[in-house]
């Protein structure tokens, strides 16, 4: 990867929540299309776009676009929308689909002629979710087939990401140009974080040691999303999402936001299972009560436990709907109408310019995205680290639970030699650390 793609922020998408462009209740193709320069404003350079494609016999079928999203047109359209904008979009590819559609043998040549035509209409880059299934099906031969797929993806000049489930399947950087990793939010429990520290501790020394670059993302359509497993209904969520911007930004792995991140999303509203059209939300639902729980239990078990809050229709607007489509949208009405773009544009202590400050300083600042990495300390509260860049040296300190944290003399003694750079909290003591508190000083 070069340094402009290391030192950039990624944004995720998933398009049927994004923006109904043709007023169906569906997120599409040219609604993305029609946010780019939003996107662009808050600093992102890349987006994710997943779920595009159509099905024929019962297979996905690569070479179009599902007609609800849109078509070819829809993605030149966004293409030019994208780079208007100094994004860039990169397109997923689920490993299984690809097998079932391509089959074994042809895999490679398949694979091959579906990225030219892509890349043609102007996609970017490229990501393959599940990439373990590969080495399931391929055994011995899956470093071969990974650098056969990523060599295509260098004629083509587009980035190649693999999302990998077991980190050490990837020894070294020749496979792929990123390792998305999606799991991280399975390792997170409410004010226990040493498994999540450890893992960015140890993809941080991979990336010193093995020269693998990581992209990271702590919600998608797989989890619900971080805001609603680690506060629930209550909770500061301004200074957490500040804390997790924070880490996210200043680590060397790659920071990977998904939509609704920069307005602190979360299923923060009354919930009405009879208009939830998605199967698997309903049979989630119905287990619950089946389990013995009430109504309202169970949906509090949807809200926090599920990926039903991930895949909520975007708020644009506070209105009924949100912005987001003139009709009802797949989950039913919006009832809460806070945490919207448009309000949030219009408020500069909103997280929406707070996330642009500092997509704007990984940018300026080396030390973050290329720069030495060292840990100083990390337990099941609190994760203290060192970014350098040649002369320059930043410490940082995260503290993701809901109490105060006494620091140790060491740390308190390096933070009294720093200027602050950032603190998402209005108090400042080198001895203790507030609940959500994280700052960036400067040694």
């Amino acid at each position: 990867m070069q340094n402009k793609e290391l030192k950039s922020t990624y944004y995720q998408v998933y398009l049927e929540s994004f923006l109904d462009s043709n007023n169906d209740g569906i997120g599409d193709m040219n609604g993305l299309a029609s946010k780019m320069s939003i996107l662009g404003q808050v600093g992102f350079n890349y987006v994710f776009v997943s779920d595009i494609f159509g099905e024929k016999d019962g297979k996905t079928d690569f070479n179009q676009i599902n007609p609800i999203l849109g078509d070819d047109k829809a993605i030149v359209n966004l293409y030019w929308k994208a780079k208007k904008n100094r994004i860039k979009v990169i397109l997923d590819f689920e490993s299984r689909a690809l097998i079932d559609s391509f089959g074994q043998d042809d895999f490679i040549g398949e694979f091959e002629k579906i990225i030219k035509k892509y890349h043609e209409l102007g996609i970017r880059g490229i990501r393959i979710l599940e990439t373990d299934y590969l080495k399931e099906i391929y055994q011995d031969k899956f470093e071969e087939i990974l650098k056969n797929l990523r060599q295509i993806c260098l004629d083509q000049e587009i980035l190649f990401v693999g999302e990998i489930a077991d980190i050490d399947l990837i020894k070294d950087d020749n496979l792929l140009d990123m390792v998305y990793y999606s799991k991280a939010s399975d390792l997170i429990e409410k004010n226990s974080y040493g498994k999540f520290y450890r893992l960015l501790d140890s993809l941080q020394n991979n990336i010193k040691d093995k020269d693998i670059h990581y992209g990271l993302d702590l919600t998608n359509t797989s989890h619900p999303r971080i805001m609603d497993k680690i506060l629930g209904e209550t909770g500061d969520t301004l200074a957490l999402s500040k804390a997790l911007a924070i880490m996210m930004i200043t680590m060397g792995i790659v920071p990977i936001f998904y939509q609704g991140e920069e307005i602190e999303a979360k299923a923060e509203y009354e919930l009405d299972i009879e208009k939830i059209k998605d199967s698997e939300i309903k049979e989630a639902y119905e287990k619950f009560i089946e389990s013995g729980l009430d109504k309202d239990q169970a949906l509090e078990k949807i809200k926090r436990e599920t990926n039903f809050s991930s895949k909520l229709a975007m708020r644009w607007d506070p209105t009924a709907l949100g912005g987001f489509s003139k009709v009802e949208n797949y989950y039913g009405d919006m009832i809460n109408l806070d945490n919207n773009y448009k309000d949030y544009l219009k408020d500069a202590d909103s997280f929406i310019f707070y996330l642009n400050e500092l997509i704007m300083l990984r940018k300026r600042e080396s030390a973050f995205g290329l720069g030495d990495y060292e840990k100083i300390f990390l337990d099941d509260s609190v994760y203290v680290y060192k970014k350098s860049y040649k002369d320059t040296t930043y410490l940082i300190l995260i503290n993701l639970t809901d109490d105060f944290y006494e620091l140790d003399e060491k740390i308190s003694e390096m933070m009294a030699e720093g200027e602050v750079i950032l603190n998402n909290n209005q108090d400042y003591e080198p001895e203790i650390l507030d609940a959500y508190q994280a700052l960036l000083i400067k040694l």
